[in-house]
Order: structure tokens, then sequence, then C-alpha cells
């Protein structure tokens, strides 16, 4: 069985709104884009996220949203934040 997770992403693409899928490996992978979106640091939104179960030839046998992904990207933004700070505090330390 294999897995796959698609992070649904809208665009502005020349004065249309376009979705997109970008897939990862990874749920961590997804959460971490997905919180690079919410930060501004790529061109978009997302909107969702999706995991895809597929059987040994390849063929689709499961599709799921991913629950609580808003939670999970808050929960990255605070643990970049949280790190920013202690990295911030260590300079200061550091030229202090």
């Amino acid at each position: 069985m294999e897995r796959a997770y698609y992070l649904i992403v809208e665009r502005n693409v020349s004065g249309r709104r376009l979705r997109v899928l970008d897939d990862y490996a990874t749920p961590e992978g997804l959460v971490g884009d997905a919180a690079d979106y919410e930060a501004g640091e790529f061109d978009g939104e997302w909107v969702g996220g999706l995991k895809l179960d597929f059987d040994a030839s390849g063929r689709l046998v499961a599709a799921s949203k991913i629950e609580d992904l808003g939670r999970m990207v808050r929960a990255e933004l605070a643990v970049r934040a949280d790190w920013r700070r202690s990295q911030a505090d260590r300079e200061r330390w550091a030229a202090g």
C-alpha cells in the first residue's frame, strides 16, 4: 500500500483563481509548506489537504480530507516563532 498527500493551493494566474495540487510523500512536508503559504512565503493560499491510499497496482483505494490541517499549521507556525525568538535571544546574549 502506498500513501500520498496533497495540499490544495489557490493561486492568481493571469487574473484568474487557479487551484493546484502540490504532492508530498509525508504529512510533515505538507504541513511545513502549508505553514509557508500561511506565513506569506509562497504566492497563493492553501485551502485544504488530501490523503490518498493506493494498492500495490497503483489503483486508488481510499481518499480522505486531512482533518485539523489548520490546527497543525498553527502549531508549526508557533514552533517557528518560538525557534526564531530563541535564536534572537541567543544572538543578543552572544553579542552582549
